[in-house]
């Protein structure tokens, strides 16, 4: 999978600290379709407002969340179920961010992948793995409008070092 040629990813630049989430989820809706945002920050903000709700992108009842503390990975599984109408689970990768890695690169061999990243003791960003690269994974970060390849080491020994967070937390 490649990041779209016809979208800078600088145009999905998070408008807020709070919604990266809904930016990459916003990101995998330009990966897997046509559509291209016609006001980003607006389109984010809304998409931040939906995920954040109490219902799914399927129109489906999910847990509500306070908008101020981002995206819950449940609200980005079920935005990205939506787009590829397949199962999508969160799994909690931070014991063993090796495995996470596996998983990772699995998971996007059918799909663009929401990744939670963050410090030690909380996930903070989430960010969106587009594609496979030579020896790790290039991800589109939000916070900064750019992709950026983090390699398997960095995955698996916690220096992800992407929006300043290290540490492997979620792959959705």
């Amino acid at each position: 999978m490649r990041w779209p040629a016809d979208l800078d990813p600088a145009r999905l630049r998070q408008p807020d600290a709070r919604s990266c989430g809904a930016a990459s989820v916003l990101g995998a809706r330009a990966l897997l379709t046509s559509w291209r945002p016609d006001d980003a920050p607006a389109d984010i903000t809304g998409e931040h407002r939906m995920l954040t709700s109490s219902r799914s992108p399927r129109d489906r009842f999910q847990v509500p969340w306070p908008r101020a503390l981002g995206t819950p990975p449940w609200a980005v599984a079920n935005a990205l179920r939506a787009l590829t109408d397949q199962p999508v689970a969160t799994v909690f990768v931070r014991p063993r961010p090796e495995i996470g890695y596996d998983v990772l690169r699995e998971q996007l061999r059918s799909r663009p992948v929401g990744v939670y990243v963050g410090n030690r003791w909380l996930p903070r960003h989430v960010v969106l793995a587009v594609g496979e690269i030579e020896g790790g994974v290039e991800v589109f970060d939000p916070a900064r409008g750019r992709l950026v390849p983090v390699r398997e080491r960095q995955w698996a020994e916690h220096r992800v070092d992407v929006a300043g967070w290290s540490h492997f937390w979620f792959v959705v």
